[in-house]
């Protein structure tokens, strides 16, 4: 491997290209699980039911994602390996994003340069894995690089930039972080294009108007959309006052120090770098350095909320600009056992960390797989289910907002209403997962539903008797069953005629059995599908 631009054929760029594309179908199941993989899913299903995005079901990122992906969801309906499936469609975004990346870095440094760029960013752990998962930062990290790819070293022409626009915006459309990176990009751009040569080809205004309609062409789009639907105030909600309001920085002022002077200190080198190399035309190399790295600098200082997810769009860039500059260096170009071999390091390494990180035999869907299919088999279409972000994926929600950590630190503060048990109560939720759930919710949970494994509780209660006459306080109406933990148990409730099922509703109710052992009050659906209540552990 070499960083030498002369051109041959040569066949192992496509064989370790193979390689990575072959690791990616191999890690599937194994890219670690993330709770934003089931929002992402169940929001997408709620479009194939007819449900609005921000109005009828909670969403905090652009509609695009979740519009242009519904139709696989509703060919995957009830399929509880629903995320392997997701995850593989996302591979086609993955190759997006190299792609465009390797075209800019063919167009830039040549194609064996691009080939490293390609193998070094497509293995970075954190892209490799994250990318992985089904997540909007995939499709947000392909269009960002994919409009890049339009312009970072071509010649100027009105119609790339337009492309190029229509790609950042629908980029826009699916996440509110390019505004990030369009700021840091036009700061970039203008910082290097000071310092460009007077006689230098520039992109005139023509340009940069192309390029101002293409970003405003699909955001537009679903902006007049919305209206329509008369949703736009529940969008703006989602979008912005969700994603902004109640969210702080700690230590504000110190991490807004620390931002300028690293900020300061970036622009200082990269100022230093453009008068080093006399490059002629406009240097790449410096402009992807510095917009990758302000980009950086205001998630890690100045955003509210880090995640894992945000780096995307600037891995393969800051990739692409190392690579660049490190192709240039005399030293180096003299040393070609040297060239071949640094490449070859840097790869290894960054197989050797995925396998500890994200090993390929360590299936981490398995017990997401396991609950979704013991879900969607004790409740049907028409139920709802008690979720934190819709892990239920294809069963609607009781409460709107999902619990994530913006959501959780609101309900801490009081700045959110915990409505969770009312909704419970008056949606009739009869199945509950109960994770993240409010203090207060939680122990609703748990006095009015049973454990059903794991995560999942289902409507009732144990009793604390195996008497016959049994008064019972019932909180959440349904249709129940009082079981001896085999079988259904018949008497008459409040007086009535004898049965084995009755639909209790909220209050106080007196229940006379005909014979048997009571041990619990359940949910009948759940119990006519299997489930049963484990049986009290009786003192020695």
């Amino acid at each position: 491997m070499t960083f030498s631009s002369q051109r041959h054929f040569a066949v192992w760029p496509w064989i370790a290209l193979l390689l990575l594309l072959v690791m990616r179908l191999a890690w599937l199941n194994a890219y670690t699980l993330n709770s934003d993989e089931a929002q992402h899913a169940h929001v997408a299903w709620a479009w194939t039911q007819g449900l609005l995005p921000y109005r009828d079901v909670f969403d905090n990122h652009g509609p695009l994602f979740s519009w242009l992906h519904s139709p696989l969801l509703h060919w995957l309906d009830n399929r509880p390996d629903v995320l392997t499936w997701l995850r593989l469609a996302m591979q086609f975004w993955y190759v997006v994003a190299l792609g465009a990346t390797g075209w800019m870095a063919r167009r830039l440094y040549g194609w064996r340069v691009a080939v490293v760029v390609v193998l070094v960013a497509g293995l970075f752990p954190r892209f490799f894995v994250v990318t992985g998962q089904f997540r909007t930062d995939d499709m947000w990290t392909a269009m960002w690089l994919l409009g890049l790819a339009f312009i970072a070293g071509a010649p100027p022409r009105a119609w790339r930039y337009f492309v190029a626009g229509l790609a950042f915006g629908c980029a826009l459309s699916v996440s509110q972080k390019t505004l990030v990176l369009l700021a840091t990009t036009l700061v970039a751009a203008g910082i290097v294009r000071l310092l460009r040569p007077v006689d230098a080809p520039r992109a005139g205004v023509r340009c940069w108007a192309a390029a101002l309609l293409g970003l405003l062409v699909v955001p537009t789009i679903f902006v007049i959309w919305l209206a329509m639907q008369g949703v736009l105030d529940d969008a703006w909600y989602g979008l912005a006052g969700y994603n902004v309001g109640g969210a702080g920085k700690r230590h504000a002022a110190q991490q807004g120090l620390w931002f300028v002077l690293l900020a300061v200190g970036l622009i200082a080198l990269c100022l230093h770098q453009v008068r080093q190399r006399s490059v002629r035309g406009f240097d790449w190399t410096v402009f992807f350095a510095l917009q990758g790295g302000l980009f950086l600098f205001l998630i890690w200082f100045i955003w509210p909320l880090i995640t894992k997810q945000d780096f995307l769009p600037v891995i393969p860039v800051l990739t692409m600009a190392a690579v660049g500059w490190m192709s240039t260096w005399q030293w180096l170009v003299a040393r070609p056992r040297l060239q071949r071999a640094l490449p070859v390091v840097v790869l290894a390494l960054e197989l050797a960390t995925v396998l500890i990180y994200a090993p390929p035999w360590r299936d981490t869907l398995a017990g997401q797989r396991q609950e979704l299919a013991t879900v969607l088999h004790y409740t049907d279409e028409t139920d709802t289910v008690m979720d934190p972000k819709g892990d239920s994926v294809f069963r609607t929600r009781p409460y709107y907002p999902v619990i994530e950590s913006l959501a959780m630190r609101r309900l801490r503060r009081g700045q959110m209403a915990d409505t969770i048990a009312d909704d419970l109560v008056n949606r009739r939720t009869m199945l509950v997962i109960l994770r993240r759930l409010p203090p207060s919710s939680a122990r609703f949970v748990m006095l009015n539903y049973v454990n059903a494994g794991g995560d999942i509780w289902v409507a009732g209660r144990m009793l604390a008797d195996q008497q016959a006459s049994q008064t019972i306080e019932v909180n959440v109406p349904g249709d129940y069953a009082v079981t001896d933990g085999h079988q259904r148990l018949s008497g008459s409730l409040d007086g009535g005629p004898v049965a084995d099922h009755w639909f209790l509703d909220r209050g106080t109710h007196h229940l006379v059995l005909g014979g048997g052992t009571p041990v619990a009050l359940v949910w009948s659906q759940a119990f006519d599908r299997g489930w049963r209540p484990a049986p009290p552990v009786l003192g020695g």
